[in-house]
């Protein structure tokens, strides 16, 4: 594994890569949930390289992890933002020239913009929980994070990776999506643009909701799709059945290589 630093979009932020990437050999491109950062994919990305054979670049996104902290807001638009020109610029760093995007929530989601984004790179996309779709289920389920954060322990819990950028960070994506105004958020479009191969996976007791996200693929998609939905699962499935995620992500790279 390597550290990185690199500027982007007028921001500091931080990446790990395993393995050597960029270039032609296509890497494998992970995008972190709302909440998290490179250090909270534990050991996933090793064990990625180590079933797939392709290497891993993780990033924390301005405002998490070891980045710069985030100061003001956010709006729902920042996911494609962010999955559109900070990832172009984030790819053209690392001179990655063909990527499978691999993304959890948030980052899950930002994995199928880029497929639209970035049609000329990425070579397909998996989400694990992705909140795609916003509905009232998961805007209610929202005061269920704040709970935590303000009174459970989550504060301190987040600040071990966060830092003194816990707040904002936490702050700015409560706001972006516990609103009525994200009720309006959708990537409709977005989804029938999308051509390469996609994957998603989903607990079936995700405590943020999981159909409406599903049905949203099916709905407006026309790509290569693969929706799996985990008995007796929540909202990480990456960590917590690693071996259905693992067999998914090798799936997907097969289908890949057939289109």
């Amino acid at each position: 594994m390597k550290d990185h630093e690199f500027m982007v979009g007028g921001h500091r932020l931080a990446a790990s890569t395993w393995g050597e990437v960029g270039g032609d050999r296509p890497t494998i491109v992970m995008m972190h949930g709302g909440l998290d950062c490179i250090a909270t994919w534990k050991d996933l990305p090793q064990v990625i390289v180590e079933a797939t054979g392709w290497p891993v670049l993780a990033y924390d996104r301005y405002g998490y992890g070891r980045s710069e902290p985030l100061v003001g807001g956010r709006e729902p638009s920042y996911r494609r933002e962010e999955a559109g020109p900070v990832l172009g610029e984030v790819l053209h760093h690392f001179g990655i020239r063909k990527a499978l995007m691999f993304g959890h929530s948030d980052g899950g989601a930002m994995s199928v913009l880029a497929a639209a984004a970035h049609p000329d790179v990425v070579c397909g996309a998996m989400g694990c929980s992705p909140t795609i779709a916003i509905d009232q289920f998961m805007v209610d389920a929202m005061a269920n994070a704040r709970r935590a954060y303000e009174q459970e322990g989550l504060r301190e819990k987040l600040e071990r990776y966060h830092g003194a950028g816990t707040d904002a960070m936490f702050w700015g994506w409560f706001n972006a999506w516990a609103s009525q105004k994200a009720l309006e958020w959708n990537m409709n479009a977005e989804i029938a643009a999308v051509r390469c191969p996609v994957s998603a996976l989903f607990g079936n007791q995700d405590e943020y909701g999981w159909r409406p996200s599903a049905l949203a693929l099916f709905a407006h998609g026309s790509m290569s799709l693969e929706v799996l939905a985990l008995a007796g699962q929540g909202h990480h499935p990456q960590q917590r059945a690693r071996g259905e995620t693992i067999a998914q992500l090798q799936r997907l790279i097969a289908r890949i290589g057939q289109a």
